[in-house]
């Protein structure tokens, strides 16, 4: 009978410890779940602009873009500037792999943000991307930078009006 108490102790010991040494990778991971269900929210909730819910490396993992461009979900790269249908990054391959992508203002100055760790608001720059019909236009464009974290990870909400 001793033995019966002594394996079930023996076996709650362990849950306890497993939950112990999994619980911080656990909580991170509900962090991380929630901040980006919160990040979806404001990204699907904007109308008025392309949003894009961008990491480091400039990987769009949500946008309103193609919601308010279908006729555009032409499976370019989920890269900031293909999304966008950006001249330069779709005729190189990738964003941030073309000749031009070493000036553009767009990456620049989120490189500068994600560095920095700041919003930014208001940056004007022109951009050429191609239409619907995949011609190139020159746009001028607006663009704004939202610093959210995801879990601990510094992520941008990048809002685009043209």
């Amino acid at each position: 009978m001793t033995m019966i108490y002594l394996g079930v102790a023996i076996g709650v010991l362990l849950v306890l410890g497993l939950v112990l040494v999994l619980w911080p990778q656990l909580r991170n991971w509900m962090k991380h779940r929630r901040d980006y269900e919160a990040a979806k929210a404001t990204v699907h909730g904007d109308k008025d602009r392309y949003n894009f819910l961008i990491n480091k490396d400039f990987r769009v993992l949500e946008t309103n873009f193609y919601e308010l461009n279908w006729e555009m979900d032409d499976g370019q790269p989920n890269v900031l500037g293909n999304v966008l249908h950006c001249e330069t990054g779709c005729d190189s391959g990738l964003c941030g792999t073309g000749i031009a992508c070493k000036t553009c203002p767009v990456r620049m100055i989120l490189t500068n943000s994600f560095k920095q760790r700041r919003d930014f608001n208001d940056v004007a720059a022109t951009m050429r991307l191609y239409n619907k019909d995949y011609q190139v236009k020159e746009v001028d464009v607006r663009v704004d930078g939202q610093l959210v974290y995801l879990g601990y990870e510094p992520h941008f909400i990048v809002g685009v009006r043209t």
